[in-house]
Protein backbone atom coordinates (compact mmCIF):
# COMPACT_ATOMS: atom_id res chain seq x y z
CA UNK A 1 0.00 0.00 0.00
CA UNK A 2 1.56 3.23 -0.70
CA UNK A 3 -0.39 6.56 0.39
CA UNK A 4 1.01 8.96 -2.05
CA UNK A 5 -0.01 6.79 -4.43
CA UNK A 6 -3.39 6.77 -3.65
CA UNK A 7 -3.14 10.61 -3.65
CA UNK A 8 -1.94 10.95 -7.07
CA UNK A 9 -4.88 8.97 -8.01
CA UNK A 10 -7.74 10.71 -6.72
CA UNK A 11 -9.80 12.62 -8.46
CA UNK A 12 -8.81 15.81 -6.97
CA UNK A 13 -5.05 15.64 -7.61
CA UNK A 14 -5.49 13.75 -11.23
CA UNK A 15 -7.65 16.96 -12.27
CA UNK A 16 -4.92 19.39 -10.11
CA UNK A 17 -2.21 18.13 -12.47
CA UNK A 18 -4.44 17.28 -15.73
CA UNK A 19 -4.98 21.37 -15.55
CA UNK A 20 -1.41 22.27 -15.00
CA UNK A 21 0.75 24.18 -17.51
CA UNK A 22 3.84 25.52 -18.64
CA UNK A 23 7.62 25.55 -17.34
CA UNK A 24 8.62 26.99 -14.36
CA UNK A 25 11.48 29.53 -14.81
CA UNK A 26 14.17 27.16 -13.90
CA UNK A 27 13.41 24.26 -16.13
CA UNK A 28 12.70 26.97 -18.84
CA UNK A 29 16.46 28.32 -18.49
CA UNK A 30 18.37 25.06 -18.10
CA UNK A 31 16.43 23.21 -20.55
CA UNK A 32 17.61 26.02 -22.82
CA UNK A 33 21.30 25.61 -21.48
CA UNK A 34 21.31 22.23 -22.50
CA UNK A 35 21.04 22.90 -26.15
CA UNK A 36 21.98 20.32 -28.36
CA UNK A 37 21.16 18.00 -25.31
CA UNK A 38 17.90 18.18 -25.70
CA UNK A 39 17.61 18.87 -29.46
CA UNK A 40 19.33 16.08 -30.65
CA UNK A 41 18.67 13.51 -27.54
CA UNK A 42 16.41 10.48 -26.92
CA UNK A 43 14.71 11.77 -23.35
CA UNK A 44 13.15 10.03 -20.62
CA UNK A 45 10.65 12.05 -18.53
CA UNK A 46 9.61 10.17 -14.96
CA UNK A 47 6.64 11.35 -13.55
CA UNK A 48 4.77 13.08 -16.02
CA UNK A 49 1.63 13.60 -13.92
CA UNK A 50 -1.00 15.10 -16.26
CA UNK A 51 1.29 16.08 -19.06
CA UNK A 52 2.81 19.19 -18.35
CA UNK A 53 6.19 18.34 -19.46
CA UNK A 54 5.20 15.99 -22.00
CA UNK A 55 3.31 19.10 -24.00
CA UNK A 56 6.97 21.59 -23.97
CA UNK A 57 9.44 18.63 -24.62
CA UNK A 58 8.09 15.93 -26.76
CA UNK A 59 8.47 18.04 -30.53
CA UNK A 60 12.05 19.25 -28.45
CA UNK A 61 13.70 16.24 -28.98
CA UNK A 62 14.80 13.41 -31.40
CA UNK A 63 13.06 10.86 -29.06
CA UNK A 64 10.70 11.00 -26.27
CA UNK A 65 9.76 8.69 -23.77
CA UNK A 66 7.18 9.67 -20.88
CA UNK A 67 6.55 7.44 -17.79
CA UNK A 68 4.58 7.54 -14.54
CA UNK A 69 3.69 5.10 -11.49
CA UNK A 70 0.17 6.02 -11.64
CA UNK A 71 -2.01 4.22 -14.51
CA UNK A 72 -4.64 7.12 -14.70
CA UNK A 73 -2.04 9.71 -14.96
CA UNK A 74 -0.35 7.16 -17.70
CA UNK A 75 -3.87 7.04 -19.74
CA UNK A 76 -4.99 11.15 -19.36
CA UNK A 77 -1.51 11.40 -20.81
CA UNK A 78 -1.87 8.80 -23.64
CA UNK A 79 -5.54 10.70 -24.28
CA UNK A 80 -4.04 13.82 -24.56
CA UNK A 81 -0.87 12.37 -26.69
CA UNK A 82 -1.39 9.95 -28.89
CA UNK A 83 1.24 9.53 -30.55
CA UNK A 84 3.44 10.43 -27.83
CA UNK A 85 5.20 7.36 -26.34
CA UNK A 86 4.03 6.76 -22.90
CA UNK A 87 4.57 3.83 -20.58
CA UNK A 88 3.55 2.54 -16.86
CA UNK A 89 6.70 2.34 -15.15
CA UNK A 90 8.09 2.91 -11.72
CA UNK A 91 10.90 4.77 -11.18
CA UNK A 92 12.43 2.52 -8.95
CA UNK A 93 12.74 0.03 -11.44
CA UNK A 94 13.85 1.37 -14.94
CA UNK A 95 15.10 -2.16 -16.09
CA UNK A 96 12.73 -2.70 -18.94
CA UNK A 97 14.44 0.63 -20.55
CA UNK A 98 17.61 -1.17 -21.11
CA UNK A 99 20.50 -0.02 -19.97
CA UNK A 100 23.01 3.68 -21.72
CA UNK A 101 19.74 4.47 -23.33
CA UNK A 102 19.53 8.11 -22.84
CA UNK A 103 20.60 11.58 -23.54
CA UNK A 104 18.83 13.45 -20.85
CA UNK A 105 16.38 12.26 -17.80
CA UNK A 106 13.89 14.69 -16.31
CA UNK A 107 12.14 13.92 -13.41
CA UNK A 108 10.35 17.30 -12.69
CA UNK A 109 8.08 19.09 -9.96
CA UNK A 110 9.41 17.02 -6.93
CA UNK A 111 8.68 14.12 -8.03
CA UNK A 112 11.61 12.09 -6.46
CA UNK A 113 10.59 13.04 -3.17
CA UNK A 114 7.76 10.95 -2.76
CA UNK A 115 9.34 7.56 -1.82
CA UNK A 116 11.76 7.08 1.24
CA UNK A 117 15.49 7.43 1.47
CA UNK A 118 15.94 3.65 0.65
CA UNK A 119 13.90 4.16 -3.08
CA UNK A 120 15.45 7.05 -3.33
CA UNK A 121 18.91 5.64 -3.63
CA UNK A 122 17.22 3.12 -5.68
CA UNK A 123 15.97 5.61 -7.95
CA UNK A 124 18.86 7.67 -8.36
CA UNK A 125 21.08 4.26 -9.33
CA UNK A 126 18.34 3.34 -11.78
CA UNK A 127 18.06 6.65 -14.03
CA UNK A 128 22.56 6.44 -13.37
CA UNK A 129 22.18 3.00 -15.57
CA UNK A 130 19.57 4.26 -17.99
CA UNK A 131 21.43 7.09 -19.21
CA UNK A 132 24.42 7.11 -21.37
CA UNK A 133 27.82 8.09 -20.71
CA UNK A 134 27.94 11.88 -21.07
CA UNK A 135 24.17 11.97 -20.53
CA UNK A 136 22.60 14.17 -18.07
CA UNK A 137 19.73 13.90 -15.20
CA UNK A 138 17.68 16.95 -14.03
CA UNK A 139 15.66 17.19 -11.68
CA UNK A 140 14.18 19.19 -8.34
CA UNK A 141 13.74 18.63 -5.15
CA UNK A 142 12.51 20.08 -1.57
CA UNK A 143 15.00 21.96 0.38
CA UNK A 144 15.24 21.49 4.42
CA UNK A 145 17.60 23.73 4.71
CA UNK A 146 15.46 26.66 3.54
CA UNK A 147 13.62 28.98 6.11
CA UNK A 148 10.03 27.68 5.32
CA UNK A 149 10.62 24.16 6.08
CA UNK A 150 7.97 22.48 8.00
CA UNK A 151 6.21 26.06 8.60
CA UNK A 152 2.78 26.41 8.08
CA UNK A 153 2.16 28.46 4.64
CA UNK A 154 -0.24 31.37 6.58
CA UNK A 155 3.15 32.34 8.47
CA UNK A 156 5.18 33.50 5.83
CA UNK A 157 6.79 36.55 6.44
CA UNK A 158 7.36 37.46 3.03
CA UNK A 159 3.23 37.71 2.42
CA UNK A 160 1.02 40.20 3.23
CA UNK A 161 -1.48 39.68 6.82
CA UNK A 162 -4.73 38.99 4.27
CA UNK A 163 -2.79 36.89 2.27
CA UNK A 164 -1.71 34.78 4.97
CA UNK A 165 -5.31 34.66 6.28
CA UNK A 166 -6.85 33.50 2.86
CA UNK A 167 -3.86 30.69 2.75
CA UNK A 168 -5.12 29.17 6.33
CA UNK A 169 -8.75 29.16 5.81
CA UNK A 170 -7.62 27.32 2.48
CA UNK A 171 -5.53 24.73 4.83
CA UNK A 172 -7.13 24.76 8.10
CA UNK A 173 -10.33 21.85 7.49
CA UNK A 174 -6.93 19.77 6.41
CA UNK A 175 -4.12 20.33 8.84
CA UNK A 176 -5.35 17.60 11.45
CA UNK A 177 -3.91 15.05 8.79
CA UNK A 178 -0.93 16.23 9.81
CA UNK A 179 -1.43 15.17 13.71
CA UNK A 180 -3.22 11.90 12.37
CA UNK A 181 -0.15 10.71 10.21
CA UNK A 182 2.23 12.10 12.00
CA UNK A 183 3.97 8.58 12.69
CA UNK A 184 4.68 8.21 9.14
CA UNK A 185 7.31 11.46 9.76
CA UNK A 186 11.13 10.85 10.12
CA UNK A 187 13.82 13.40 10.83
CA UNK A 188 17.70 12.87 10.81
CA UNK A 189 20.87 14.75 10.19
CA UNK A 190 20.47 14.18 6.20
CA UNK A 191 16.95 14.56 5.40
CA UNK A 192 13.33 14.69 6.80
CA UNK A 193 10.42 12.81 5.61
CA UNK A 194 6.90 15.16 6.73
CA UNK A 195 3.11 15.87 5.95
CA UNK A 196 3.42 18.91 4.34
CA UNK A 197 0.47 21.02 2.83
CA UNK A 198 0.62 20.04 -0.14
CA UNK A 199 -2.55 18.53 -1.86
CA UNK A 200 -4.36 19.07 1.45
CA UNK A 201 -1.96 17.43 3.96
CA UNK A 202 -2.13 14.06 2.03
CA UNK A 203 1.62 13.26 1.16
CA UNK A 204 4.31 12.19 3.05
CA UNK A 205 7.26 14.69 1.63
CA UNK A 206 11.13 14.15 1.60
CA UNK A 207 13.49 16.90 2.20
CA UNK A 208 16.83 17.15 1.63
CA UNK A 209 19.96 18.59 2.79
CA UNK A 210 22.30 20.61 -0.21
CA UNK A 211 25.07 19.06 1.05
CA UNK A 212 23.68 15.33 1.67
CA UNK A 213 21.98 15.79 -1.89
CA UNK A 214 25.45 16.43 -3.46
CA UNK A 215 27.09 13.83 -1.34
CA UNK A 216 24.09 10.55 -3.07
CA UNK A 217 24.95 11.99 -6.48
CA UNK A 218 28.43 11.54 -6.25
CA UNK A 219 28.08 8.47 -4.44
CA UNK A 220 25.75 6.91 -6.86
CA UNK A 221 28.28 7.90 -9.95
CA UNK A 222 27.32 11.22 -11.33
CA UNK A 223 29.78 14.37 -11.56
CA UNK A 224 29.93 17.95 -12.70
CA UNK A 225 26.73 18.32 -9.99
CA UNK A 226 24.95 21.79 -10.09
CA UNK A 227 22.33 23.40 -7.88
CA UNK A 228 19.75 25.81 -8.85
CA UNK A 229 17.82 28.67 -7.68
CA UNK A 230 13.87 29.09 -8.83
CA UNK A 231 15.52 31.63 -11.87
CA UNK A 232 17.68 28.45 -12.79
CA UNK A 233 20.51 30.40 -11.87
CA UNK A 234 23.71 28.29 -10.01
CA UNK A 235 24.21 28.56 -6.68
CA UNK A 236 25.80 27.39 -3.12
CA UNK A 237 24.08 25.30 -1.03
CA UNK A 238 23.02 28.81 1.53
CA UNK A 239 21.91 30.64 -1.25
CA UNK A 240 19.07 28.16 -2.07
CA UNK A 241 15.32 28.28 -2.48
CA UNK A 242 12.63 26.13 -0.81
CA UNK A 243 13.25 24.25 -4.46
CA UNK A 244 16.42 23.09 -5.60
CA UNK A 245 17.01 22.38 -9.25
CA UNK A 246 20.20 20.36 -9.82
CA UNK A 247 21.57 18.92 -12.65
CA UNK A 248 24.40 15.70 -12.52
CA UNK A 249 26.00 14.22 -15.08
CA UNK A 250 26.65 10.39 -15.95
CA UNK A 251 30.52 10.38 -16.37
CA UNK A 252 31.52 9.36 -19.61
CA UNK A 253 35.15 7.52 -18.65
Amino acid sequence: MDPNLDTYNSSQTQRWYGELKGLTVAEKKIFDDLGDKLKNGKVLDIGIGGGRTTRELIDKCREYIGIDYSSLFVEQCRQKFPKANIELIDARDLSSLGKDQFDLVNFSFNGIDYVNAEDRNKIFKEIHNVLQPGGVFFFSTHNRSHAMFNKTPWMNKEKTFFYNLKTFCRFAPYIFKKFIHRNKELSTKDYSLIIDHAHNYSLVTFYTEPTYLREQLHLTGFTEIKLFDKNGDERKNEKLDDWIYATALKSSS
